[in-house]
């Protein structure tokens, strides 16, 4: 009896402590590029990838990311890859008589390296938070300004 119940809550403790790594090893990649747009007031931001080695089970679903202050959704390119966009404050131009807001990604309390990240998951209609901090940064994107109208 005393056996059973050793291996019964060993069991326990393992099956608990793997819901909370849901995609650690399948994670072949994470990188963020920051860019800015060519004209004055066209907005700034981060796109945030992340590369999959094998596809995530049907009960398994990447909703969202907190990056840099930022919690964003994340679009699917494919089974493998994934994208979020982050609207920063950076580069924006209200025009005068302009009442509307410049948009943003909204912020998330939780401060983080420059190199971490938490995905949240959901399974099974649970949510589940996984920080990585293997995130890379490729230089950023500045693209080239408007051509001059006559």
């Amino acid at each position: 009896m005393k056996y059973l119940v050793t291996i019964l809550l060993g069991l326990i403790f393992i099956s608990c402590g793997s819901t909370n790594i849901i995609a650690q090893d399948n994670i072949q990649s994470a990188s963020y590029q920051g860019w800015v747009a060519g004209v004055r007031g066209g907005g700034s931001g981060i796109n945030f990838y992340v590369e999959l080695t094998s596809e995530l089970p049907s009960n398994i679903e990447l909703k969202r990311l907190i990056f840099k202050g930022y919690e964003v959704s994340f679009t699917k390119q494919d089974n493998l890859h994934f994208q979020a966009m982050i609207k920063t404050p950076g580069n924006q131009q209200k025009i005068e008589g302009d009442d509307s807001q410049t948009y943003t990604s909204p912020k998330n309390a939780l401060t983080l390296a420059d190199n971490e990240a938490i995905l949240i998951f959901q399974k099974d209609g649970k949510e589940y938070q996984q920080k990585i901090t293997n995130v890379t940064e490729k230089p950023a994107l500045e693209y080239p300004s408007a051509r001059p109208k006559f």
